[in-house]
């Protein structure tokens, strides 16, 4: 339904929800409370549940970057927010990992080809921190909402090849590229 309703608009009553979606009030109920929540929609007394401007969402949130697709009306605001994310904490986290990677001996699969979205994951979780584990959902989300790109795919792989033999600075060079290309 991404698109169905306009910004600044509102939801359709609950029953009316219900009808549409096939579901029950609660259910409906519950999910307006999960949007309120990401800061997707308003409960507005004797307006009804008004739709919010995504500025407003909360952009931390992995749930909103896993609700858009490639066609998502909003794809292009929610890639240059998880891209700006991402500069502040992939070339640390692919450094942090590296780091981690260069103290332990080898692993299998390390030269194994992985998807841009498996790379990530693996920074994130190897990097160590709980903050980058934290960041690893979007990171995940930041690589699979990327239009699809042989020289994209070949950085990652690059950048792969770097933390998992453990060359710190190139790491968080090759992350620093990829952000910016």
């Amino acid at each position: 339904m991404a698109g169905t309703y306009s910004v600044d608009g509102k939801l359709p009553h609950e029953s009316v929800l219900g009808e549409q979606l096939g579901c029950s009030r609660t259910v409906i109920r519950e999910m307006s409370r999960l949007l309120t929540a990401k800061g997707m929609v308003n409960p507005v007394r004797h307006f009804g549940t008004a739709v919010r401007h995504h500025q407003h969402w909360n952009l931390l949130d992995p749930d909103v970057a896993l609700w858009h697709e490639l066609d998502s009306p909003t794809i292009e605001f929610m890639r240059e927010e998880l891209r700006a994310l991402m500069a502040a904490v992939l070339p640390l986290a692919a450094s942090s990992a590296a780091r981690v990677r260069a103290d332990r001996p080898a692993e299998e699969g390390s030269s194994s080809p992985g998807s841009p979205e498996a790379i990530m994951v693996m920074i994130f979780d190897t990097a160590g921190s709980r903050v980058y584990q934290n960041a690893r959902d979007l990171g995940l989300h930041f690589a699979r909402l990327q239009e699809p790109d042989a020289f994209k795919d070949s950085l990652y792989e690059k950048l792969k090849e770097a933390v998992t033999q453990g060359r710190s600075e190139e790491a968080k060079s090759c992350a620093e590229f990829l952000l910016n290309h």
